[in-house]
């Protein structure tokens, strides 16, 4: 018998071996060790275990089957080039008679701390599954101190309904949705990616899917009282769908003679905020963002403060407004890009006007935008013929569940592989670009990856293959000039445009900006797979000071600024004179202030522990650039709040730091840094936005 070992300086050709307790397969500084007596392996980073107990399940005619009751096992291992990069590739293939076989792949890296790993189930006589866990363990797994810090990620499967991200505890009080602690075990899916952290030592570990052709994924995670700090329950899932992604029917089937689950990444990170940056760019890697090789995006969108009262002076007089009171006043769109964007209810104008400002925001400067549902029929106009003198008629191309209309959001959901619907698509995108539009806002995404009856190609089964096909013919009919901003959308796949907004609706209040940052605090590593994270319209309204401030610095914060507030100065919906001065201050006064937005980067939280307001956001990000430090601080609506910003725990190399410019950004003051240690108090509503110039 011979034992598995991975030399980086060895090249193995393949080779198969019967797997005992010695097979342990091991390269740079991960091992996976199958146990022979239960048949499932450990995932052992440099000597020390983090899960242990893991196996392969499927669904097969309705029933769970697990690779822990096949009888052989046989390791496969090569050396092997992945896009992520040169590789040992390790395959147990478990076998039994009467049974598919199952092939349960893992990838180990140089140097990395992650491997992926995903499993393919495969029968001469063809297998169907809806169901795929190429890691389910039910081991008292404990790769965390036992700590009342501890935290699991809960990530939504896409921005509607004003739902949140969470960071929980292992453990919950008689309220399963509390925050509390307590002594029942939290149970809780995360859609896509989880990280499972400690919040003082930050150490955690991720798992997410970084493959998003075929399956929505999830990740299920049961903890454990406080006093215990075990993971009880860990499955990566291929193949889920419910009510939270706005499922009315199981996951579509997937089959053939070889059936494989979306590829996991698994690592465990000294810092988990790494880790979700390192799954970011993992993702990238496989689906590699759309390019955007401009500036970052400034501009206004018409549904903050115009809504669904769009009309032809009104917008024409914004577009002057902007030009005139706004472009390079105070840095805003210093470096020439400036969207002006129609969103819903741009059908109050016909496409004559549609096409005059479009030429006014050409005329001055500005990109001119559009506003767009490419998956939905919002007027249920079945008997309808779809625009473009195709011959279909709306309802051949509605997605049914149990012959029923699939209806999302109040809209008939569309087929995104049928013919009337690509046809309908290449209608507006090619209207829209013959007119001068280059950004254009698409809404309502999520009904075009619900789970249907059937679809128009056969081919496609589930519904993430059947929006990547109708997203794949959405942006070659847009081509590489057009700029597209997803609005209610799932969260992956992202590869189709080039910002996303991170959280549903968002206006001036505080409790909207609260509700944003949540988005921010721990979905910021999504501009590792989108160029942008858009925080939605900015709009100043009739708030605070305080509240309008706070709104800004989430531009800051995302590096995406739109404003919303109402400009128009003529037609049928003049803007509040109130709510204009303001827009103008807030964002011309404080040049600074936009060079920050400038950079278009997006700051990641301090902890993830630590959560404030309503919804449950974290109030501190930092962001480490180039030449200067920044830390942005947010208050919640919780009175006059003293902070003490330590440097060095926020990884900051304070000897760097050119501490006779350190500065508030929105005060002009400067600010004494302390053994390490800056103080600030800061009012009601009021933000802080610090830089720390680096020294030259």
């Amino acid at each position: 018998m011979k034992i598995l070992s991975f030399i980086v300086a060895t090249a193995l050709s393949a080779a198969a071996f019967s797997a005992t307790a010695a097979n342990d397969a091991t390269f740079g500084k991960w091992t996976i060790s199958f146990d022979e007596s239960s048949r499932k392996v450990s995932f052992i980073k440099n000597g020390e275990t983090v899960l242990s107990g893991v196996s392969v399940k499927y669904k097969l005619n309705g029933s769970m089957v697990d690779t822990s009751t096949y009888t052989e096992t046989t390791v496969t291992q090569e050396d092997a080039t992945d896009a992520v990069g040169a590789c040992k590739k390790v395959t147990f293939s478990h076998t039994k008679a009467g049974s598919p076989t199952v092939d349960q792949t893992f990838l180990l890296f140089d140097n990395k701390d992650y491997f992926l790993t995903e499993a393919t189930v495969k029968s001469p006589n063809r297998v169907s599954t809806n169901m795929i866990l190429p890691v389910a363990t039910y081991s008292d797994n404990k790769f965390l101190p036992a700590d009342a810090n501890n935290r699991m990620l809960v990530v939504p499967f896409d921005n509607d309904g004003f739902v949140t991200y969470r960071s929980l505890p292992l453990s919950r009080a008689n309220d399963p949705g509390s925050n509390a602690q307590g002594r029942y075990a939290r149970d809780s899916i995360s859609f896509e990616v989880t990280a499972i952290f400690n919040g003082e030592t930050q150490q955690g570990l991720v798992l997410g899917s970084v493959e998003h052709d075929n399956w929505k994924s999830a990740i299920r995670m049961t903890g454990s009282p406080v006093t215990q700090g075990k993971m009880k329950r860990i499955e990566c899932i291929s193949g889920f769908a419910d009510e939270k992604t706005h499922d009315v029917r199981e996951h579509g089937y997937i089959s053939g003679t070889a059936v494989k689950s979306a590829r996991f990444m698994v690592g465990l990170y000294d810092d988990w905020r790494t880790g979700l940056e390192t799954f970011g760019d993992v993702n990238a890697v496989y689906a590699p963002k759309r390019k955007w090789d401009g500036p970052t995006p400034f501009g206004w969108n018409s549904w903050g403060g115009m809504s669904t009262n769009v009309n032809y002076e009104g917008v024409m007089s914004v577009s002057d407004n902007i030009h005139k009171d706004f472009q390079g006043k105070g840095h805003f769109a210093e470096d020439g890009l400036c969207f002006v964007g129609l969103d819903s209810y741009w059908g109050n104008l016909n496409w004559d006007q549609l096409q005059e400002f479009a030429d006014k925001c050409v005329a001055n400067g500005q990109t001119p935008g559009i506003y767009w549902l490419p998956w939905n029929d919002f007027i249920w106009g079945e008997n309808n013929l779809m625009e473009g003198n195709n011959g279909y008629y709306y309802r051949d191309n509605y997605l049914r569940v149990n012959g029923q209309v699939l209806s999302l959001c109040g809209a008939a959901c569309m087929d995104p592989t049928a013919p009337g619907t690509i046809s309908r698509l290449n209608y507006y995108i090619d209207r829209f670009k013959a007119i001068g539009f280059k950004y254009i806002k698409l809404d309502f995404m999520t009904n075009g990856i619900v789970e249907a009856d059937s679809y128009y190609r056969k081919e496609i089964t589930t519904g993430v293959q059947a929006y990547n096909y109708g997203m794949q013919k959405l942006v070659e009919r847009c081509g590489d000039d057009m700029f597209i901003v997803l609005s209610i959308s799932p969260l992956f796949p992202a590869n189709y445009a080039n910002a996303r907004r991170i959280s549903c609706d968002a206006w001036g209040e505080m409790w909207h900006t609260n509700y944003m940052m949540n988005s921010q605090s721990f979905g910021w590593w999504l501009s590792r797979v989108y160029s942008y994270n858009d925080p939605d319209h900015l709009c100043m309204g009739n708030r605070s000071d305080g509240e309008n401030m706070s709104r800004v610095t989430t531009a800051a914060v995302t590096g995406y600024c739109m404003l919303g507030d109402n400009l128009s100065t003529e037609g049928s919906y003049i803007g509040d004179p109130g709510s204009q001065v303001k827009a103008r201050k807030y964002f011309t006064e404080y040049p600074e202030v936009m060079d920050v937005v400038r950079l278009g980067k997006s700051f990641r939280p301090a902890y993830g522990h630590k959560i404030y307001g309503a919804n449950g956001s974290v109030d501190q990000f930092t962001l480490d650039h180039d030449d200067a430090y920044y830390i942005a601080q947010f208050n919640y609506s919780e009175g006059t709040k003293t902070v003490n910003f330590d440097l060095t725990k926020l990884g900051f190399d304070v000897s760097k730091i050119d501490t006779s410019a350190v500065k508030e950004l929105w005060t002009a003051k400067n600010l004494t840094i302390t053994d390490g240690v800056i103080t600030l108090t800061l009012g009601n509503d009021r933000p802080a936005l610090i830089k720390l110039p680096k020294k030259k």
